[in-house]
């Protein structure tokens, strides 16, 4: 034994050490311990751990100088070692720890209701939650065809199952399907590992639960996998035999919160899946073979509609199931049909967790056209669940639809400080801004999203399209072109690129952008969107016709993907290239088509909002302010606060149907000050104009070239004032610029027989 070694053993520095190991474990299990009885913040096992190590120094030092048998001395490096080293573990700890949540791992919320009556929950900090991305399941080779919905049908019951659980959050397959589909999966099973990790990374779940399904003669084999999503090591993998698949939905559930470490308390509901779902077996499969068909690329809406009336038969208290059914009814136009399933799934939302029954008490309110009640529901969640991200999402949409851009930057920050690592949110943020004309607020949002992620296209693009509704255009070509780096094959990149070239009128590019778009589309959805640029570049050329023959190529990519009322609402402004057509029979024949495939609430706004574009173009004024009326009656009624800029803008142009050109010039105005990215200068430089005010005409027009440089109609309305301002040459010169836009317009396009026929008039080759 060596010198030193002898020493420690004299001193008994290694008895201490050894003692003070187990001590200290013992410490760590009880302050383990303390955290799960009482749900103390899970920081405080890993603060004691962090000082019993930081204190090792102090310890050595008592052992060594202190271990020896007979009398102690305190020397000097004693006297100073100690306490320095319990400043430093101090500061240590105060530095890494600090700005944690070291009090209960729970909090209390308490509303009062409209009865008068005081509703109190106890539910999880946000910083302890555990949220984790749900994946369909594989399908093992014992699984036939016919059961293939069983993977499907995992992670919806899983998700049920855990979500009375405010400590789990769950990432469901519907919000990242799209995304796989663009990457070219066929289906949702089957994603890589590697795929995985990059999901649920992009949508901050730091776990990720997989899992495979087979048949075995005594029922199924369910294996479950959960992942760290970070480095996509596995956490746990687990089997699961029986015959009863819901059963294993119930072992595997408490597989899952273990491996998250989610506490067991004894407030929350721990009823078997059944109970929240059905006890009939062929409704549930029923259910499942529905939810099937909304994680297939192309959606077969009447086959889910189909399947989900199957398990409400079978069990009318199936209360996801009608749920879900009144949902697809109203996506299928059939809002009198939904009204069935809505009032089921609320009368038995007692199956469901309470946050899911806020969800559906507020859709059946909405469905029924109460709004009010609904928005009622909805503040009531958010006040007794305000760190639910489900919750403050649902509000943030309601927020939307209002208009209330000021409260959803203030909800959005709530998500932000709850969720930090969730930069998304950065671009709703942006978009807020942009909502209330903060345009640098806005960039540097965006600015801080492309920081934190600088691999994302998407950053990118959306500070292009700021730049490019402020006119910058080289600047938004520069946007463009970092995205492009990123990702050069994407088919929207494309798009965006065509669309800022049609703006500056390089036209030839436009159109190869469109095209090449189209021909970069792997999916209906893709494809759609390159047709829907094209038809822009069409009107924009006066090629009415084969903007019309292009919505038919549209229609069909749609079918496929989206459901009727959202095709139909799409579909609302074809109606001015009819009109645009000079084929006014054909734009009120759509709008009564259209008509039926709205729903109430929807069609009792949009059908006067377009009647208020049949009445103008017939230079009918009267009949526009009726259906303004109707239009501004609905809106208020449904609280659709959104569009009151639109409306505005519409009574902007009946004003100067009728000669109140001072009016229309105030409306135009006042819809750009509640929406700063609407460009109404054309429309206002316009109304100017006929008011006999040259200068302030001028400067809108101006302002709208800026933005648009090619606009054909903005260039006529340019030449209109330089005419009467005496200047022959400016005017000729706007004509043409007219007529370069309109070179291919078809021959019964009005405008550009009128700057033709205009030019000819200024002394110019027509």
């Amino acid at each position: 034994m060596t010198g030193l070694a002898r020493e420690l053993m004299e001193r008994r520095v290694p008895h201490m050490l050894a003692l003070y190991a187990g001590g200290s474990w013992a410490l760590i299990e009880f302050t383990g311990f303390l955290v799960d009885e009482f749900l103390l913040s899970p920081h405080w096992t890993r603060v004691v751990m962090t000082g019993l190590l930081l204190l090792l120094p102090t310890v050595a030092m008592l052992a060594w100088f202190h271990g020896r048998r007979g009398r102690d001395d305190v020397p000097l490096t004693e006297k100073v070692g100690i306490p320095a080293n319990l400043a430093v573990a101090a500061v240590a700890l105060f530095l890494l720890f600090g700005g944690r949540d070291l009090g209960a791992a729970t909090t209390a919320v308490s509303v009062e209701t409209e009865n008068g009556e005081t509703v109190e929950r106890v539910m999880a900090k946000t910083e302890f939650r555990k949220r984790a991305a749900l994946f369909p399941f594989d399908a093992g080779p014992g699984l036939g065809e016919d059961e293939v919905w069983l993977a499907y049908a995992a992670p919806t019951a899983l998700e049920l199952d855990l979500s009375a659980d405010d400590f789990f959050e769950a990432v469901a397959p519907n919000q990242f399907a799209h995304r796989l589909f663009e990457l070219g999966l066929p289906t949702l099973r089957g994603v890589p590992l590697a795929l995985r990790r990059q999901i649920s990374q992009d949508f901050h779940a730091p776990f990720m639960v997989a899992g495979a399904v087979d048949r075995t003669g005594a029922g199924y084999r369910v294996t479950l996998t959960v992942h760290e999503a970070r480095r996509g090591s596995p956490l746990s993998e687990t089997v699961h035999e029986g015959p009863d698949f819901l059963a294993l939905i119930d072992e595997m559930s408490a597989t899952l919160a273990e491996a998250l470490r989610i506490p067991d308390r004894p407030e929350v509901e721990n009823l078997p899946v059944r109970e929240r779902l059905t006890e009939n077996d062929a409704a549930w499969e029923a259910f499942g073979r529905a939810s099937e068909q909304l994680f297939l690329p192309t959606l077969d809406l009447d086959r889910a509609i189909e399947q989900f009336d199957v398990a409400t038969t079978l069990d009318p208290t199936f209360a996801l199931a009608q749920y879900e059914l009144a949902l697809l009814l109203l996506a299928a136009n059939r809002p009198e049909e939904a009204i069935g399933p809505i009032s089921m799934a609320v009368d038995n939302a007692y199956r469901l967790p309470e946050r899911a029954g806020f969800m559906v008490k507020s859709d059946y309110y909405f469905i029924t056209q109460q709004a009010d009640r609904a928005w009622a529901v909805i503040e009531m969640w958010v006040d007794l669940y305000p760190e639910d991200t489900a919750a403050l999402d649902y509000y943030s949409l309601v927020q939307t639809l209002r208009g209330d851009w000021e409260g959803l930057l203030e909800t959005l920050g709530t998500l932000y400080r709850l969720n930090p690592d969730e930069h998304s949110l950065l671009m709703d943020m942006a978009d807020a801004h942009r909502r209330l004309g903060q345009y640098e607020l806005a960039l540097s949002a965006l600015g801080r999203y492309v920081q934190q992620f600088p691999d994302d296209h998407t950053g990118h693009v959306a500070m292009a399209r700021i730049d490019r509704r402020r006119g910058e255009h080289d600047r938004a070509r520069e946007h463009l072109g970092r995205a492009m780096i990123i990702a050069p094959t994407l088919p929207d990149l494309a798009l965006e690129l065509a669309a800022l070239d049609l703006d500056a009128g390089r036209f030839d590019e436009a159109l190869r952008g469109y095209e090449q778009a189209l021909g970069l589309g792997d999916t209906p959805e893709q494809r759609a969107d390159a047709l829907d640029g094209l038809k822009a570049y069409y009107r924009f050329r006066g090629q009415i016709a084969e903007a019309i023959e292009t919505t038919d190529a549209w229609l069909e990519e749609v079918s496929l993907v989206l459901a009727p009322v959202e095709i139909a609402q799409d579909r609302f402004s074809d109606i001015d290239l009819y009109l645009e057509a000079g084929r006014d029979g054909h734009a009120t024949q759509l709008l009564d088509s259209l008509q039926s495939q709205l729903p109430p609430a929807l069609a009792d706004f949009q059908v006067p909002r377009w009647r208020i574009r049949l009445a103008l173009g017939a230079g009918d004024g009267g009949a526009a302010r009726v259906a303004y009326d109707a239009a501004i009656e609905a809106m208020e009624a449904n609280d659709f606060g959104v569009q009151r800029p639109l409306l505005t803008a519409d009574l902007g142009r009946i004003d100067e149907l009728e000669g109140d050109y001072d009016s229309a010039v105030e409306h135009f105005r006042e819809a750009m000050a509640m929406d700063p990215g609407r460009n109404l200068h054309r429309e206002t430089g316009g109304a100017l104009r006929r008011a006999g005010r040259l200068d302030p005409a001028e400067a809108e027009l101006r302002e709208a070239l800026r933005r648009t440089p090619a606009d054909p109609h903005a260039h006529m309305e340019m030449a209109l004032v330089a005419e009467a301002r005496g200047d022959a040459d400016g005017a000729r010169e706007h004509v043409r610029s007219a007529l370069t836009a309109w070179e291919p317009a078809d021959d019964s396009f009005e405008p550009a027989r009128e700057a033709r026929a205009k030019l000819a008039e200024l002394g110019g080759s027509s």
